[in-house]
């Protein structure tokens, strides 16, 4: 959780490094070439949990080849909200579900060559957002005797293709 305001937060690295156990952080391979990178994002996961609700944070950087970050775009979803922003479902906990992140702000980023793309996916515990307890009960309402942990699997296999799509331009 947040100690303190982070004057940077586009090129600091506190949250993408320090995990804390609450997440999982992807790597690409070094790009070969420079790539213009434009337009929206789009991110696709399967995932399962043991608990009818949580959050999850989803950030985007470009790792450039120094070993410096610049955060590109992020996006939020909760999971009661997977299927429609209008109607939520809870999760049934143990079942293997589809997320889209489809909420990423645009940008535009000439890549450098060498550099790599860091996809960082927590479920978040900030000072900044509505606190999610994971119980599937009225988050507006619920408190710290309703907390739950959630323990998350992602999936990557040919029945569960999870994936990242990029808007390239070169």
């Amino acid at each position: 959780m947040e100690q303190e305001d982070i004057a940077k937060t586009n090129t600091d690295e506190r949250y993408a490094l320090n995990l804390f156990g609450n997440g999982v952080v992807y790597h690409s391979e070094p790009f070969p070439e420079t790539t213009e990178i434009s337009g929206y994002v789009k991110l696709t996961l399967w995932m399962s949990m043991d608990v009818p609700d949580t959050d999850f944070n989803v950030n985007l950087y470009e790792i450039l080849p120094d070993g410096s970050s610049v955060l590109l775009t992020a996006d939020q979803l909760r999971a009661r909200y997977r299927k429609s922003m209008g109607q939520p479902e809870l999760v049934k906990p143990g079942s293997i579900e589809r997320y889209d992140f489809t909420g990423f702000l645009w940008f535009s980023r000439r890549v450098s060559k060498a550099s790599r793309l860091r996809l960082v996916i927590t479920c978040p515990n900030s000072i900044y957002l509505e606190k999610n307890y994971n119980s599937g009960g009225s988050v507006e309402s619920e408190s710290g005797k309703d907390a739950r942990v959630a323990h998350i699997t992602v999936y990557h296999d040919a029945q569960h293709p999870s994936a990242l799509e990029l808007p390239i331009v070169k």
